[in-house]
């Protein structure tokens, strides 16, 4: 497994994802094959823990409530044509905004999800009592 991997994307996956699905998910990004059908999952449908997530409104403006919650200046991206990589702030949101997956600000504490087409917009934020956005 990556550095990347095993900083951003496991703790990612085990804070957010329900608990019967965090170690097929984990498995499958963790190997070539594997991930290409867990973005394809991802593009599509993803249920996260409900007691980490929330949605966020079609009109508000995603960076500000990130950078209120605590993210830097740089957000790590899986999937989107910048998969695996570590974008500003803006750009990774513009990306996974456009094109759907998930954005690590804090590992296991802090992420964005966007799903196809921007019908799913989710905050997802363990440590801290969440409230509606």
């Amino acid at each position: 497994m990556s550095t990347l991997f095993v900083t951003y994307e496991g703790p990612t996956i085990r804070a957010f994802f329900p608990p019967g699905k965090r170690d097929r998910f984990i498995q499958l990004l963790s190997k070539s094959n594997g991930r290409r059908d867990a973005l394809k999952t991802m593009h599509h449908v993803i249920n996260f823990d409900p007691k980490w997530s929330r949605s966020v409104d079609a009109t508000s403006d995603v960076a500000v409530l990130l950078r209120a919650k605590g993210a830097g200046p740089k957000a790590y991206v899986i999937g989107t044509s910048h998969d695996q990589r570590v974008l500003p702030l803006d750009e990774a949101v513009g990306c996974v905004e456009q094109e759907s997956g998930i954005l690590v600000c804090k590992p296991g504490r802090l992420a964005y999800y966007c799903g196809e087409g921007r019908k799913r917009r989710i905050i997802l934020e363990r440590g801290t009592s969440l409230h509606v956005l």
